[in-house]
């Protein structure tokens, strides 16, 4: 029988793995991006002459309605959320110093460095709760909380992961959508190399952009590189009924034996998977897993 906790940390992995795809490839372009005149942002704050890191735009009390605000600004209010001390206090538990309080992130790269931290951070407190830190009413450090359980708290703090997330996902794919780019292009024109983005192979696939896979594959990108989400062009080919995208990676030599992040899946898994007769009736006339 699946316990409570259990439950709570296998809800906890998802989303925290959801969200860690969604920021993959993060530039201080879109972390920093504005796209309306009142907009709440982190900034870089002065000290006399000297310049003295970052800190989020905000009110005591928030404007109604609340003003937009940046990826910098939501990422940062994930990673405060996840390790403030309440998270260990309010079950019961005391705070490790060794946790320590990050400063608020100056760029793309310290925000997801920012973000695996305060994850560990709260998946190993999660993970420390008995069953009776949930049952028990946090008592009066939780304020108007206080008859709440351990339970109701960390749900509470799985739904800010949660919705927060899929802001932030949101958001990237407005910046997207107005700053469109085609990496594909970089890479046929030499812009891009392999060692530079390995898995365009993958990404061209996903995208069902088939007349790219050859091109790319002569480029010298790897045809068993896994796009963010974990699957191979092999495997998305196979999905989608691609026929002649998947017999040109297998004659090239595609490792059919790889297994995918979703199904835990191999290439003719994913056929069987999506129905797709021609591609399973290939693969199975080439021995499928041997490579």
């Amino acid at each position: 029988m699946t316990t409570t906790l259990e439950n709570l940390l296998s809800l906890s992995d998802f989303a925290w793995g959801r969200l860690r795809d969604r920021v993959q490839g993060l530039t201080d372009a879109e972390y920093f991006w504005e796209p309306f005149d009142v907009t709440w942002s982190v900034r870089q704050t002065a000290d006399g002459l000297a310049m003295d890191g970052f800190a989020e735009d905000g009110l005591v009390i928030a404007p109604e309605p609340p003003p937009f605000t940046t990826l910098a600004w939501r990422i940062t209010h994930i990673v405060d959320i996840l390790q403030e001390d309440r998270t260990a206090t309010w079950f019961g538990h005391e705070v490790d110093p060794a946790d320590g309080q990050p400063p608020v992130p100056g760029s793309a790269a310290e925000a997801l460095t920012a973000l695996d931290h305060s994850y560990d951070v709260w998946r190993r407190r999660l993970a420390s709760l008995s069953q009776e830190d949930l049952d028990r009413p946090m008592g009066a450090i939780a304020s108007q909380h206080a008859d709440d359980d351990g339970t109701a708290f960390a749900l509470h703090i799985l739904d800010e992961l949660i919705h927060h997330g899929a802001e932030v996902g949101t958001l990237r794919d407005f910046y997207r959508g107005l700053h469109p780019e085609d990496p594909f292009e970089g890479a046929l024109s030499g812009e891009i190399t392999p060692a530079e983005r390995p898995t365009l192979v993958a990404e061209s696939a996903a995208a069902q952009r088939w007349e790219l896979v050859p091109m790319l594959a002569e480029l010298g990108f790897g045809l068993d590189e896994k796009t963010a989400n974990g699957f191979t062009a092999a495997h998305l080919a196979a999905g989608n009924g691609a026929l002649e995208t998947l017999r040109f990676l297998v004659e090239r030599g595609a490792d059919l034996s790889i297994t995918d992040a979703r199904f835990n899946a191999d290439v003719l898994g994913w056929a069987k998977w999506f129905h797709q007769a021609d591609a399973i009736a290939y693969l199975e006339g080439q021995g499928t897993n041997a490579r």
